[in-house]
């Protein structure tokens, strides 16, 4: 009996050994269906899984690097978030499905912090400093040497530079302050000087005598009425249409040619027709400045493509400058 007793004692030990050891490949062959990765968190939740903490460190790094303003020199950062990163496991079938590389990682964690709920809040404080032009004024002298309404550029203006420091507080790239801290001049801005003129234009014979005669016969109230249909379109140098843009002497070509009067040249309106005073003026009648032409349309009004800013407009008469001539190229026929 005791021989038995033994034999099964030894059948009891070779049972539990087997178990023991199908019991070990059990567990070794699990784990070798796990691969050991990083999981890296945002407090405590987990934001995503790369394959080590070389690529866990590089992702953090480049997404602080997309937050930075370029050239900044970064005095504060400051996370909502302790960013942390912990070994974690993974089924090595799921391995592509779970682990992002480095830059799937930053993609994903710039798109989530864009939006209303951010994975964490990254607010950076720095100064960043630009290039920018310093610019040069406009000075105009009076210069008692040339006419009234002659101007001259006698220096050219030229821009200079400076570097202007802007303290800028970010959060995940967007600039919520900005504040200008101190601007240093590289070069130096050389102003526009221009001369206008203030001496009295003398009359001489061509622009002051009262001679001349009519183009043609016609109703000057007429025309300056159809001259008022375009108040309040543009001024443009070189142009004659009366809709999309005329200058001084294009508007009263454009609306003296819309009645059939060829002979109103595209410039020098002030050498033609009759000479009139200002205290005979009539609708229609042409007043010249110097270097300005409008249209007078009665109680001491005219209409003229003014200049850019105002484009055709009605002031007084008196609002362009001085009045050289007044000029009436059409009349009523005399009876």
């Amino acid at each position: 009996m005791s021989v038995i007793r033994n034999h099964k004692y030894i059948f009891a030990a070779v049972c539990a050994a087997m178990a023991v050891v199908i019991g070990a490949a059990s567990v070794l062959f699990y784990v070798s269906q796990i691969e050991a990765v990083y999981a890296v968190k945002a407090g405590n939740q987990e934001l995503f899984k790369v394959r080590d903490r070389e690529t866990a460190e590089k992702v953090i790094e480049e997404v602080m690097d997309k937050y930075t303003p370029k050239g900044a020199q970064v005095s504060e950062i400051v996370l909502d978030k302790k960013i942390s990163t912990d070994v974690t496991g993974v089924k090595k079938d799921k391995i592509d499905e779970e682990v992002l590389t480095e830059e799937e990682a930053v993609d994903y964690v710039i798109e989530q912090n864009s939006g209303d709920d951010p994975l964490f809040c990254v607010t950076i404080k720095a100064d960043v400093s630009d290039v920018n032009d310093l610019e040069a004024e406009t000075k105009v002298q009076a210069d008692d040497e040339m006419f009234e309404n002659n101007r001259k550029v006698v220096q050219q203006g030229e821009n200079g530079s400076k570097v202007d420091t802007n303290r800028v507080i970010s959060v995940n790239g967007a600039v919520l302050n900005e504040k200008n801290v101190n601007s240093t001049v590289i070069n130096d801005a050389t102003d526009k000087v221009i001369h206008e003129g203030t001496k009295v234009r003398p009359h001489d014979t061509v622009w002051a005598n009262y001679s001349g005669n009519t183009i043609g016969v016609g109703d000057g109230n007429r025309v300056a009425n159809f001259a008022l249909n375009f108040v309040g379109n543009p001024y443009r140098w070189g142009g004659t249409s009366l809709t999309n843009g005329a200058d001084c002497s294009g508007f009263i070509y454009a609306v003296y040619r819309h009645f059939g009067y060829n002979a109103v040249p595209r410039v020098g309106a002030q050498k033609i027709g009759r000479g009139v005073a200002l205290a005979e003026a009539e609708p229609g009648d042409v007043v010249f400045y110097g270097h300005h032409y409008a249209m007078y349309i009665g109680g001491g009004k005219v209409v003229h493509a003014y200049n850019s800013r105002r484009g055709i407009c009605v002031t007084s008469v008196h609002d362009p400058g001085r009045i050289l001539t007044i000029r009436r190229l059409v009349e009523p026929r005399q009876e």
